[in-house]
């Protein structure tokens, strides 16, 4: 019998550039989390940095949020990972929501592919914000991660601003028509 899991989970260290106080980027020690939507701690962190996040610039963590809360996966999904990237380095069974970074919602599907359902980082740390930036590559840290988890090609509708960013990360377009559709792998 599996584990049961109460909390969120700790699934891998990365390194992000941070700036420091002189404006130089160093390596900071973040990690990539698996929250647990049968927690009510890991649904507050998500919904608090929803609403943070909504109150700088509109995106996707309240899409991220409301699928975590709903009663079942589609009939197509086998398995759902919402993952976060948090500069909180230990206890886990407490995310603390201003440090979560990034945000991603990941399907394995019983199709031919897996699909990148969202992703959103903080965004203060986007590159339309790149000025008051703090730390980098916190997207890219996510999208690497769920490259590593996937036992098959990874689907996505990417926003239109988002294109570049996963072109950047080895995906394709599937046609010229629909550009914002996209798989890697």
């Amino acid at each position: 019998m599996p584990p049961i899991n109460f909390t969120a989970n700790y699934l891998k260290t990365v390194y992000l550039p941070q700036r420091n106080s002189k404006g130089v980027y160093e390596p900071c020690e973040a990690s990539i989390v698996e929250f647990d939507t049968s927690n009510k701690e890991d649904i507050r962190a998500i919904a608090k940095t929803a609403s943070d996040w909504e109150n700088i610039a509109p995106g996707f963590a309240f899409e991220i949020f409301n699928d975590a809360i709903k009663d079942r996966p589609f009939p197509d999904i086998l398995q759902e990972h919402y993952l976060g990237l948090t500069t909180q380095n230990s206890d886990y069974k407490h995310i603390n929501p201003d440090k979560i970074q990034g945000l991603a919602l990941f399907s394995e599907t019983v199709n031919s592919s897996n699909e990148l359902n969202w992703l959103q980082v903080n965004p203060n740390t986007n590159t339309k914000n790149s000025h008051d930036r703090k730390y980098k590559r916190i997207g890219t840290e996510l999208v690497n991660y769920v490259k590593q988890i996937s036992d098959k090609p990874i689907l996505i509708q990417s926003d239109d601003d988002a294109i570049k960013f996963y072109e950047k990360n080895g995906f394709k377009h599937i046609d010229t028509k629909h550009k914002s559709i996209m798989f890697w792998g």
